[in-house]
C-alpha cells in the first residue's frame, strides 16, 4: 500500500528486478519510479493503486473459479456441485467492475497527461465543443447504457427462470449403442 506522505510502501512485498523484466525483458534495465519525478507529475497514486489491485484480483478470482468449473465440466460434475454454480452466477457483474478498474487505472494512471510528455490534460480543452453538447452527448451514452443494462437483466433473468433444457434419455440399440429416444 502506497503511503505518498512518507514517500514509501507500507508492508512491501519485494522481488528484485522483476518489473525490469516486465517492462524492457531485461532484468538490468534500470525502471524510474515515482520519486524520479516532480510530485506535480504524479497521477493519483492512491485511486491508481487500488484500482489495479480491484482489477487484478478480480481477474485471479476469475480464473481460479472458471479452473474449477472447467475441471468439474471435463468430470462431468458441475451440473451436481451447486457451490460453483452459485459462484459462477454471483461472478456475473464483476468482469464489468474489472473493467471499469482496470479503466480506471489508464486514464487516472496517466494523468496529468493526455499524451505522455507532449500535451497535459490541462491543454487538451476543446474551444470548438460547447458545454451544452457535452451533456447531451453524455446524457445520450446513459441512455444507451441504461436500456442496454435492463436488456442484459431481463434476458439474463428469462432464461435463468427458463431452467436448463431437459436431457434427452438415451436408448440401447443393438450391439450397445445409445441413441436419443
Amino acid at each position: 500500500m502506497p503511503d505518498t506522505q512518507a514517500g514509501k510502501l507500507i508492508d512491501p512485498i519485494l522481488v528484485p528486478d522483476i518489473l525490469s523484466f516486465l517492462a524492457y525483458g531485461n532484468i538490468g534495465a534500470n525502471v524510474k519510479g515515482l520519486k524520479d519525478y516532480d510530485t506535480v507529475l504524479w497521477p493519483p497514486v492512491e485511486l491508481t493503486y487500488y484500482a489495479y489491485h480491484v482489477m487484478v484480483g478480480l481477474g485471479t478470482i476469475f480464473i481460479t473459479v472458471l479452473g474449477v468449473a472447467a475441471i468439474l465440466l471435463y468430470q462431468k460434475r458441475l451440473e451436481q456441485t451447486r457451490i460453483v454454480l452459485w459462484g459462477l452466477m454471483l461472478l456475473m457483474p464483476f468482469p464489468y467492475i474489472a473493467n471499469e478498474a482496470g479503466w480506471t487505472v489508464s486514464e487516472v494512471g496517466r494523468q496529468p497527461w493526455i499524451i505522455y510528455g507532449l500535451l497535459k490534460t490541462s491543454e487538451g480543452v476543446s474551444s470548438t465543443v460547447a458545454g451544452g453538447e457535452v451533456v447531451f452527448t453524455l446524457i445520450g451514452f446513459l441512455g444507451m447504457y441504461f436500456l442496454l443494462g435492463v436488456l442484459f437483466i431481463y434476458l439474463t433473468l428469462r432464461e435463468i427462470a427458463a431452467g436448463p433444457a431437459p436431457r434427452r434419455r438415451l436408448t440401447a440399440l443393438p450391439g450397445g449403442a445409445e441413441a436419443p429416444a
